[in-house]
């Protein structure tokens, strides 16, 4: 069992919530065990913004009655704390998009129930005509929660504790690529929207194994098993040669491939465990590149993999490439012989995008600032 006790001396109030038997729950009271959170005021980004609470409710494994994390756990909360708020549950693959798209409350507090891609959506889709601020908390409910995790949030009942405790927002760093026009967004490896030409992300792009991996793992099949889901799309890449063909370039200095993994990162750790950047600290307006070449070796792949589960100790391989990026660097990407769709398949955030198909590409990356058209977006931490 796990338990939590928090007591609210305004309103003399004690309560508890947890897990037991796989189910969440929540009454009144407390008992001697659990810990414990005692508050005497909420948080002004709880009380002196409008909240809203989006659901991406088809992220991770879903939502099953008793391990429902708003509706068992979160609204009863904030009803008995008089938190009020909005509610959006995910209805079709465009409500975070229309969301945000309609956002018109120029100071707002959104708590996400998702992964890592959800957020991503709602950046891209605000409003270019309107303005404000807005702080966002995620409460880890997807696949993959690199944003959580690099606040040291691994579950979505410490979440709960830290948005309550945490009284702090910095700046949400974001980070633009420019993808060549023709570029679509790919679900499942079908076409799907176009890209716009700059698209912000906040975690992680990626090209190469890693972004074949996520790709491929987005079936209905591989996607009820959770973040296992990636071990096995991983399996299934490792049976082909990974040998993604160009060169990267970060001012005058060129890293030649091929490449068999390369991506560009703002988060220490995409998995618990998965300590991808160790110096990464999403708090900080920086990238690292972390990159390696084709091999002829056969595990070359796997070995650097349990290299970066051992605390990251991959950043000490001579073969891996581990580089900060700056705000000022010209940072660039060039792709040859690409034209084959799984050559040319980019993840940004969880999202996966398919380039023109041509023969090469160019990508630009650039580090920027927390601005999203002439919204200010920051993080509760």
């Amino acid at each position: 069992m796990t338990r939590y006790r928090l007591t609210y001396q305004l309103k003399n109030i004690a309560l508890e919530f947890g897990e037991n038997d796989g189910k969440y729950f929540i009454q009144l009271g407390h008992s001697s065990t659990g810990k414990i959170l005692n508050l005497s005021t909420l948080p002004s980004y709880l009380t002196e913004r409008k909240v809203i609470i989006i659901d991406s409710v088809k992220s991770g494994t879903g939502r099953t009655p008793g391990k429902d994390i708003y509706s068992d756990i979160l609204d009863p909360l904030f009803k008995e704390l008089s938190i009020e708020h909005e509610y959006h549950a995910t209805k079709s693959a465009t409500s975070i998009s229309e969301l945000a798209s309609s956002l018109k409350d120029h100071k707002v507090t959104i708590i996400f129930i998702s992964g890592d891609t959800s957020i991503n959506e709602f950046i891209n889709s605000l409003n270019d005509s309107e303005k404000g601020e807005i702080a966002i908390f995620p409460i880890p409910g997807g696949t993959g929660n690199s944003l959580s995790l690099s606040l040291n949030i691994t579950n979505p009942l410490d979440a709960i504790i830290r948005l309550f405790s945490a009284g702090t927002t910095s700046p949400l760093n974001l980070y633009e690529v420019d993808f060549p026009q023709g570029s679509h967004y790919l679900i499942a490896n079908e076409l799907g929207s176009p890209v716009p030409s700059h698209l912000k992300f906040l975690v992680v792009l990626s090209w190469g194994f890693h972004a074949s991996l996520v790709a491929d793992s987005d079936t209905p099949e591989l996607r009820k098993h959770g973040i296992k889901r990636f071990q096995l799309a991983a399996h299934q890449n490792l049976s082909r040669d990974q040998k993604y063909e160009g060169d990267f370039y970060i001012n005058d200095v060129e890293l030649n491939g091929p490449f068999a993994y390369w991506l560009v990162t703002a988060s220490q750790r995409f998995e618990p465990t998965f300590e991808i950047s160790p110096k990464g600290d999403i708090l900080k307006d920086e990238l690292y590149v972390v990159t390696f070449n084709t091999q002829n070796t056969q595990y070359y792949i796997m070995d650097i993999m349990k290299e970066v589960y051992d605390k990251g100790s991959h950043i000490k391989n001579p073969n891996v490439v581990y580089k900060k990026l700056d705000k000022n660097d010209k940072i660039q990407l060039k792709t040859k012989n690409s034209k084959p769709l799984i050559q040319r398949r980019f993840c940004v955030d969880g999202s996966i995008i398919a380039l023109p198909e041509t023969e090469s590409h160019e990508i630009y990356i650039h580090v920027k600032d927390n601005s999203q058209h002439s919204w200010k977006l920051y993080i509760i931490h």
